[in-house]
């Protein structure tokens, strides 16, 4: 704690951009999960080696001993001086005789039975095979008749005590009984007993012998299994008065008391396995089964036998008996069960808040990457579509001056087929020109467009070549009025043609819609 405290008041005023990036992200993680202070975190996550799930495990678990430390003092440490033993030979021969060891009785594990798998139980030969097959089952009853005296007579013999063993074996099976399922041979049994007997509320398990036996150890409640058999002359006794006493009726059916009632015909395979694994020598035959902490945490052991007819109290004080001597420590059981449900559900809790802040930070790191090479796209088209504006502007200014140095000059006033155009341009300038009849209709065209280079009138500079790749189109049209006609100059044709010896024509601008399908055809072609 020394050690802890001296941490705090160190780091009481670091500053958090004296950490590592790493350090800082191992930071955020750490308080979006327990809304701790920072200042308060970093000593915690400095003493766990900035590692994120054990410094949030000794948040919420408690910070135990530094184990680091403790071993390096034990390591440096001398060892502790052992004590001198004195004893002589007379004290060791008769330590045993003066301190007998106590050993502590503890009780019979309770077997496990696995039943045979439903895929796997051999049905029953059909009525023709039966007929058929009855002449050899004879002859071999014959036959084996006198190995049977034989093996009566001479039990000691091994291979006569196997074919005893099997024998039995196989008489458990030779019932008549049709083989079930375990939950079905269960629930089998709870009918012919609430038929028999009438009907009940004890808590019937209603599954196999293995099934309830895991239910019972998982919940750390009891299993009381109860063996019956038929044949035997006190098991209408038993069932009618003991079991059905309203007074041991009502001690296995109490909720408090986590009694789980499992009942077995030992004609079914079952429940005769049962019996031969519980050491079953009498009838009626009832055993309580429960968790034993004292032998291991997870050991599960018969803790009680009621063996024999008896009286209903009789019956009902053995089996109080023994389930309140394990109340106690079942109780304790069922307590640290739910305390280790309770830190595993919190654990699970603290692993997905972990996992969702992390997820939100990924989809936070996500959206602002999208949004950074959203942005870096945005720029780098308006960069790309301002280099093709500044681009198509150098190049229309170009072919302008191209077409300008192409114009032929007005001709001469004494010279014949010549035509008269009077211009409205758009800044409601009035312009004359004469132009040759033979011109095409491009020629006027192109005189509107280059007027401003046209009326400067040549500088003496070079002329400029013709921009590859560029076509140029028009964004205005040229129209008389009256009547409105248009000169459309994909149209073609000499001025001539389409004007005649004269005329008055207005250049008008294309309207927006126009202006922005013909921007499409604008620009570079082959």
């Amino acid at each position: 704690m020394a050690s802890i405290e001296a941490d705090t008041t160190a780091t009481a005023g670091v500053d958090i951009n004296d950490l590592s990036e790493v350090q800082q992200l191992a930071l955020q993680q750490y308080t979006s999960v327990t809304n701790q202070d920072a200042q308060a975190a970093i000593p915690l996550l400095r003493r766990s080696q900035w590692n994120v799930e054990i410094a949030v495990t000794k948040f919420f678990d408690g910070e135990g001993p530094d184990l680091v430390a403790e071993a390096l003092a034990a390591q440096n440490a001398p060892p502790p001086p052992r004590a001198a033993r004195r004893e002589n030979l007379q004290h060791s021969l008769l330590r045993p005789s003066l301190n007998p060891p106590t050993r502590q009785p503890h009780p019979d594990a309770a077997p496990r039975i696995v039943p045979q798998p439903a895929d796997q139980v051999i049905p029953r030969p059909s009525l023709l095979l039966a007929i058929l097959f009855t002449p050899f089952r004879v002859l071999y009853k014959i036959f084996s008749l006198p190995l049977n005296l034989f093996a009566y007579l001479f039990p000691f013999l091994p291979i006569f005590r196997r074919d005893a063993a099997a024998g039995a074996l196989r008489r458990a099976n030779t019932s008549g009984r049709r083989p079930l399922s375990p939950a079905d041979t269960a629930q089998r049994v709870q009918r012919e007993f609430s038929e028999e007997y009438g009907e009940n509320e004890l808590p019937w398990s209603g599954f196999g012998y293995a099934t309830s036996l895991d239910y019972t150890k998982r919940e750390h409640g009891f299993l009381l299994v109860v063996l019956l058999s038929p044949e035997h002359d006190d098991t209408l006794t038993f069932c009618r008065d003991v079991l059905m006493n309203p007074d041991v009726n009502q001690f296995i059916k109490d909720p408090n008391h986590m009694i789980r009632l499992w009942v077995g015909d030992v004609r079914d395979a079952e429940a005769y396995q049962v019996s031969t694994a519980l050491k079953c020598n009498k009838f009626p035959f009832t055993a309580l089964i429960c968790n034993t902490p004292e032998v291991n945490s997870t050991t599960i052991s018969v803790v009680s036998r009621i063996v024999g007819p008896m009286d209903p109290n009789t019956y009902l004080a053995k089996l109080r008996t023994a389930h309140a001597a394990r109340t106690e420590a079942l109780e304790q059981g069922r307590a640290a069960r739910a305390f280790q449900n309770a830190e595993r559900n919190l654990r699970q809790e603290q692993d997905s808040a972990y996992e969702r802040s992390l997820a939100q930070d990924r989809e936070r790191a996500r959206l602002r990457r999208e949004a950074e090479a959203a942005a870096e796209e945005a720029e780098r088209r308006k960069k790309e579509e301002e280099g093709n504006a500044a681009l198509l502007a150098a190049n229309k200014e170009q072919w302008r001056k191209w077409r300008a140095a192409q114009i032929a000059p007005e001709p001469s006033a004494d010279e014949k087929d010549v035509v008269r155009i009077a211009l409205k341009m758009p800044e409601a300038a009035r312009v004359m020109r004469r132009f040759r009849a033979s011109d095409p209709i491009d020629e006027l065209y192109a005189f509107v467009e280059c007027y401003d280079h046209v009326k400067e009138g040549s500088s003496g500079e070079k002329a400029p070549e013709k921009p590859e790749a560029y076509v140029h189109n028009y964004n205005f049209q040229i129209v008389s009025t009256l009547p409105r006609v248009v000169y459309d100059v994909e149209q073609g044709g000499s001025i001539g043609e389409k004007v005649g010896r004269s005329g008055n024509l207005i250049v008008e601008q294309i309207t927006d819609d126009d202006d922005e399908d013909d921007n499409e055809g604008e620009g570079y072609g082959q």
